[in-house]
């Protein structure tokens, strides 16, 4: 198997059943191994919530998050009540 140098990515993959609807999310990174394109699964994220499979498909692609304290400044606040 080829060293791990492929982009991780989320791949969600939908199956209908029983009048039943199944999503599985997973953490996937793809490689070239002799001229084809093989994915190898990291991990199975269907057990978090959607929001949060979300938070981490878009850190996987580069978008930089910060805590909420740090996003924004002050510049002035007017006492309350006076």
């Amino acid at each position: 198997m080829a060293a791990r140098t492929g982009t991780a990515h989320v791949v969600t993959t939908t199956r209908k059943y029983k009048n039943q609807i199944y999503r599985t999310h997973l953490l996937r990174r793809s490689y070239r191994e002799g001229g084809v394109v093989k994915n190898e699964t990291l991990g199975n994220l269907s057990h978090l919530p959607e929001a949060l499979i979300e938070i981490i498909r878009r850190s996987l692609q580069g978008e930089q998050f910060v805590p909420v304290g740090e996003a924004f400044e002050v510049i002035g606040s007017r006492a309350h009540g006076a």
